[in-house]
């Protein structure tokens, strides 16, 4: 009987620590998770910075053709661009 209480102990103190190594898992995993999180999310706004950047370069390289008026255009877009992302953050409120 004695020995039956000891290992039942035993086996209870080995759920114990396999409990607690499960949580210092659980809890770095979580870490791990939210810097990967931020990590995409710097890179798809990365992404898309350099598309629009991309975009408005196609843009004005395709459509002027002296440096004065590509320049324009470029700063012409880019205000557009900040008004839709601002519009875009107001719907998203």
């Amino acid at each position: 009987m004695e020995q039956q209480l000891k290992r039942i102990q035993l086996g209870i103190s080995k759920l114990q620590e396999l409990h607690q190594n499960a949580l210092v898992e659980i809890d770095t995993l979580k870490a791990q998770n939210a810097t990967l999180q931020n990590k995409l999310l710097e890179c798809e706004q990365d992404s898309a910075s350099a598309n629009k950047k991309h975009l408005v370069d196609s843009i004005t390289e395709n459509s002027t053709s002296t440096d004065g008026e590509k320049k324009q255009m470029k700063l012409k877009i880019n205000e557009l661009v900040r008004e839709v992302d601002k519009c875009i953050a107001l719907l998203n409120q």
